[in-house]
């Protein structure tokens, strides 16, 4: 119920200045009703407990994850200010506009994780790795995550030294000092069986995540092979890692992330859409 003296949410309103100590965007929100009124200071997480055991149309940034399920049901519109100055805007369990360099961008991100999905062929790893994306998107990370079609072709993609298996053996050591040490922590690990927070980790050392179709971690921190792409693709050669990435879609689905928090997907040489 509205209460009698409540304030309509405005310029005016905006103006006091400890109204944005109320709350954060975070964890907690203004909640104002269909006439514009400022009815409570509510917290997300516990607005959206009724429906915590129901699934998002599509995987969600963890830090937001309680804002989309606010959403699911009854109308509700949830609207935020991040921390990287970016405005979100979540409607329908999922998030449906932002506000970024200047300008509103109609995120798409049902049928763009469905293309995603049906790329990948196993709903579990793809979501997997595009809620991994996401949460780096939102850190502002780069990353470079790729699935193979066929795990033969790591070869062609990925040097020797940066392969997981098989470790080297027989008289040949890793160099001291470099990751190949380290090899040995994620060896025969499937990416359905490693934690979020480790994938997410892990994603952020310099060069690619590269594991094939059954999860199986393949490759990280590999610096791919590419030929020189400018003559076939010289609208899309921006850095470094879109290279990779272009190269690396010819084997298989490949994710990019932006330090600018934008996700690109690419397979079969193209870009196939931006998020």
């Amino acid at each position: 119920m509205t209460p009698s003296d409540a304030l309509r949410y405005s310029p005016a309103l905006n103006s006091i200045r400890s109204f944005y100590r109320l709350c954060d965007g975070l964890q907690t929100l203004a909640l104002v009703d269909q006439n514009g009124f400022l009815v409570e200071i509510i917290e997300v997480e516990k607005w959206a407990l009724p429906f915590s055991d129901t699934n998002l149309p599509v995987p969600s940034p963890a830090r937001y994850h309680t804002h989309s399920a606010a959403t699911l049901c009854g109308g509700h519109v949830c609207m935020i200010l991040t921390p990287n100055g970016e405005m979100k805007i979540f409607a329908n369990g999922l998030q449906v506009f932002r506000f970024l360099d200047g300008r509103w961008r109609l995120t798409d991100s049902e049928r763009k994780y469905g293309l995603w999905a049906k790329a990948v062929g196993d709903v579990d790893l793809a979501e997997r790795l595009f809620g991994a994306a996401l949460n780096l998107a939102e850190d502002r990370r780069g990353g470079l995550l790729v699935v193979l079609d066929d795990p033969k072709t790591a070869r062609k993609l990925v040097s020797r030294n940066d392969l997981l298996s098989p470790l080297p053996n027989q008289g040949e050591h890793p160099v001291a000092g470099t990751k190949d040490q380290l090899h040995y922590l994620l060896h025969q690990k499937r990416v359905l069986e490693v934690p979020s927070a480790v994938l997410e980790t892990v994603a952020r050392i310099d060069g690619g995540i590269v594991l094939d179709r059954e999860s199986n971690l393949l490759a990280f921190g590999a610096i791919l092979r590419h030929p020189d792409l400018a003559d076939l693709h010289p609208e899309n050669i921006e850095g470094g890692r879109t290279t990779a990435a272009i190269s690396a879609s010819r084997f298989g689905s490949v994710l990019k992330i932006s330090e600018d928090g934008l996700i690109s997907f690419f397979q079969n040489g193209k870009c196939i859409w931006d998020l």
